[in-house]
């Protein structure tokens, strides 16, 4: 087996991880979570560890994607531009969720105290609700980017095998 087929392979491995890892936090656990949890605070605060954690092997194989691209097409397989365009946008996405909007729901959430006790009509929140839904968005556009990257696939003929001869 060649090392470019192992490369791709590595690629294609880390482009499922990171969707599986938006499609499970984003749309299995979190939901389940604020069904199951007992409490809304309790779920909030699973699911705020959930997604840092998820964030956190997301922007980890998207590293790991760049530097075997990089040498992929060092070994003269062409990634093409709309990949890395995909998982740029992936990435920033992560980041502004990560180290952007998490930070301001988290200063919300430490002011607003339970959410329970505080009525639907506070600005607090209703401030709230709205970067929470620009989260959810973002979550949203970056697992159907990520969805897209799977469906591309590696763009490489290389490694697929010729069907033996009878």
């Amino acid at each position: 087996m060649r090392i470019e087929c192992v490369r791709i392979g590595a690629v294609r491995i880390c482009l499922a991880l990171m969707l599986g890892l938006l499609l499970v936090s984003g749309y299995v656990v979190t939901p389940i979570l604020f069904d199951k949890a007992g409490s809304s605070e309790i779920a909030g605060m699973l699911a705020g560890q959930l997604f840092h954690t998820a964030n956190s092997g997301l922007l980890i194989l998207a590293v790991a994607i760049v530097f075997f691209w990089f040498r992929m097409a060092s070994a003269g397989i062409s990634i093409g531009k709309l990949r890395w365009l995909l998982l740029l946008a992936v990435a920033l996405m992560v980041a502004a969720n990560e180290f952007a909007l998490t930070p301001i729901l988290a200063d919300l959430k430490q002011q607003i105290g339970d959410m329970s006790s505080v009525s639907k009509d506070d600005p607090q929140r209703q401030l709230f609700g709205m970067w929470h839904g620009a989260a959810s968005l973002l979550h949203l556009l970056t697992t159907l980017c990520a969805g897209l990257l799977v469906a591309l696939g590696t763009g490489s003929t290389r490694c697929k095998q010729e069907p033996e001869k009878a």
